[in-house]
């Protein structure tokens, strides 16, 4: 049965190290000079040329209450609001049996996008979720130092001490059902954490010694072993920094374009695979379009089209 997916533009980028107002996903979707594509001019070409059912279903926009609680610096309860909404928007389109494609914003409308995945099937189906974390960072910070972009995953997996923070236990996300790919720039804190609980991280050196082909193989198999759906997290900053750094916080030495086209195609047309979030791009810091036009690959390799 051919898949059938909706974009869900998630604009809520305030609780990184570049906050901007600044939507990130009109840049994707807009054709202009410096690019031979835009995502809007893609999506029609697959849906009338190819026959792919793909859905713009617009943004989820933060609210003004949204917006004066960060404006306050109640960021926690501010991040909570937001994410609930856009939970809301991705649980309609699994309710009609259609994959969302999250664009972000911040890592942090993570906690919606993992949240709706873990409600729809973990919670309301029984069924076991993995999900692929692909990231420069390891996004479990559980202190109070930094920004919330740098904390989703503690947040998601209930290990986030501060401010009354706390978790459905129906949704907690095990830290042993998360799989990081391409990490490398860890706190001391997240290192701790990520040994406490034997997390599965397939680091750079992981991937110069099997390559991504292998890491991909590792992680079908343990999918079709153990789980019954993969939701996957892509951040920009997974990208090698020193050419790809259209983002708050490039990293050097991280994937080629080749590896995360690779990866994406590889899980994302998996049976089992029910969504993916792509986070932390910024246009504006994109002057020759280049890393646009390889979200919008990736993207359209979730669609099933290798390139």
């Amino acid at each position: 049965m051919p898949k059938s997916f909706d974009i869900i533009g998630a604009p809520f980028n305030q609780l990184g190290c570049y906050p901007t107002n600044e939507n990130t996903i009109d840049g994707l979707r807009r054709l202009n000079e410096s690019n031979w594509l835009g995502l809007s001019d893609w999506i029609n070409v697959r849906n009338n040329r190819w026959k792919a059912d793909i859905k713009d279903l617009g943004d989820v926009e933060p609210d003004s209450v949204v917006l004066q609680l960060t404006e306050s610096n109640y960021r926690e309860k501010a991040l909570s609001c937001y994410a609930d909404t856009l939970k809301e928007t991705l649980l309609s389109s699994y309710h009609n049996q259609r994959i969302p494609i999250t664009l972000g914003g911040d890592h942090s409308i993570a906690i919606g996008t993992v949240q709706a995945a873990l409600e729809f099937f973990k919670k309301q189906q029984g069924k076991r979720v993995a999900v692929v974390w692909i990231d420069a960072h390891a996004d479990c910070n559980d202190s109070l130092a930094s920004n919330l972009h740098g904390k989703p995953l503690a947040m998601l997996m209930d290990k986030y001490p501060h401010y009354d923070w706390t978790v459905d236990a129906d949704i907690i996300l095990n830290p042993q059902d998360v799989y990081y790919v391409a990490v490398r720039d860890l706190m001391p804190n997240e290192d701790a954490l990520i040994k406490q609980y034997s997390m599965v991280n397939f680091d750079m050196t992981s991937i110069e010694n099997i390559g991504i082909n292998g890491v991909l193989n590792q992680l079908i198999a343990t999918i079709d072993n153990n789980y019954d759906c993969i939701y996957v997290s892509f951040d920009y900053d997974a990208l090698d920094g020193s050419l790809f750094r259209a983002c708050g916080t490039p990293n050097v030495g991280g994937l080629s374009a080749r590896e995360a086209l690779h990866l994406i195609y590889g899980l994302a047309n998996h049976p089992k695979f029910v969504g993916i979030d792509f986070v932390e791009y910024l246009p504006e810091l994109d002057e020759k379009g280049i890393s646009k036009e390889l979200m919008i690959k990736l993207i359209d390799a979730v669609w099933g089209f290798r390139n």
